[in-house]
């Protein structure tokens, strides 16, 4: 059997969507050849999810010098792992400086010298075929990258998503870490991006080989439905006004609320709301219909998803062109429950494609208010049902990452 190290900064038990990919890849590589061992720091700064777990005799820990606690330390003003401190303006213009000008590449890079040099005994202690890398953070990159000069292995570089084209064209960091984005794309041997239009970007950036292995879901770790008492709509994970826009469902909701097939109607959000959003819902007279449950871990999320009506995905908003390659990675959990979906979004990006080949799947565009209502209504009479999904099962995706490193490592 053939070994890889893969360079990941969140893993078990970090959650978060990077650490459930990395899971789920080292977990089904044995099954096509490749054993695994992962290099992770020992404490990282961000919050545990206890329902991921992975034997930690095949992982390799580190330690790990977080800046960001430090910073929120030193500014002695609160603040957690996943909040941050509050300040007043003053000392808030110095954590932006800080942000702007010391987290470089990002503010794991603490972990860098701690990293490399555990990976190097790693490398020394067995024999490896390849290495792999996933960012955010890009210092896990940076980490494979001097690991790859010293071993002379075939490396490659996941972007789950894009690094530099998030700023904007004025910003100085943009500016500063495009050559080193640059630099790390063409030094990789191959890179790993989540979809088409992110692929193509990608190339443009001039890597030699790209692969598209979109997120994907795991029909063991789905609960079986619980139709609920009334009609839910949920909707799990973090929204991000900036980019995307649910504000037609609210109107589409108030206008049906009492209709057949909406009774008991409830509004539930897995994770967090911001205030923004939640006023824009209380003013369409939705307040008392609204649930959140704040951060819950993957499976209870899970299960909250199961117990639905109706789940939606909040895409792009306008039609940037980094939005369109953006699929939020629980479309295919979403997709797996077999229940009804509405998104709503940008009609032109790869998630309305993805979905628009499969059933009980309803697309909105952004601000359309009767498309939404449209959409609600078809779907509260529809009946859940299996979807074909086999190309996006988590032993399917990871079997074409294994694919990737067969090719490299010859």
């Amino acid at each position: 059997m053939r070994r890889v190290l893969m360079v990941n900064y969140y893993f078990p038990p970090l959650g978060g969507i990077g650490s459930l990919r990395a899971l789920k890849f080292a977990t089904y590589l044995p099954e096509f050849g490749w054993e695994p061992t992962v290099l992770a720091p020992r404490d990282g700064a961000y919050y545990r999810d206890p329902s991921l777990a992975f034997p930690e005799e095949r992982v390799v820990r580190t330690r790990s010098f977080e800046l960001s606690r430090l910073g929120k330390r030193a500014l002695a003003a609160g603040g957690t792992d996943t909040e941050p401190a509050v300040v007043g303006p003053l000392l808030g213009r110095a954590r932006e400086m800080v942000r702007r000008w010391i987290y470089r590449p990002d503010a794991q890079v603490g972990w860098y010298p701690f990293a490399v040099s555990a990976g190097r005994r790693a490398l020394r202690a067995r024999r490896f075929d390849a290495i792999v890398s996933s960012s955010f953070p890009i210092t896990a990159h940076l980490v494979a990258r001097r690991l790859q000069r010293s071993a002379g292995l075939p490396w490659v570089a996941e972007f789950r998503d894009p690094w530099t084209d998030h700023l904007e064209p004025r910003d100085p960091r943009r500016r500063r870490d495009e050559p080193l984005e640059r630099a790390i794309v063409a030094e990789a041997d191959a890179v790993v991006v989540p979809s088409n239009d992110w692929a193509d970007l990608f190339r443009r950036k001039g890597a030699r080989e790209v692969a598209v292995i979109t997120n994907g879901y795991d029909s063991a770790d789905i609960p079986a439905r619980h139709p609920p008492n009334g009609f839910v709509v949920t909707h799990v994970g973090s929204l991000y006004p900036d980019r995307q826009d649910l504000s037609a469902v609210w109107p589409a909701l108030a206008a049906l609320r009492g209709s057949p097939g909406m009774e008991g109607l409830r509004l539930r959000f897995v994770g967090d709301l911001g205030p923004a959003v939640r006023r824009e819902i209380e003013t369409h007279g939705l307040g008392s219909l609204l649930e959140v449950t704040g951060f819950l871990p993957y499976r209870d999320a899970l299960a909250q998803m199961a117990a639905s009506s109706v789940l939606l995905v909040a895409g792009a908003r306008d039609p940037r062109p980094l939005l369109k390659g953006m699929i939020p990675a629980k479309v295919f959990e979403y997709l797996g429950t077999g229940l009804p979906v509405i998104y709503v979004g940008d009609p032109a990006t790869d998630v309305a494609a993805l979905l628009a080949g499969q059933p009980r799947c309803h697309r909105v565009p952004p601000g359309d208010v009767e498309a939404a209502r449209s959409a609600l209504r078809a779907a509260s009479t529809e009946v859940p049902g299996e979807r074909a999904l086999g190309a996006f099962t988590r032993r399917e995706l990871t079997g074409r990452l294994a694919a990737v490193l067969a090719g490299l490592a010859g």
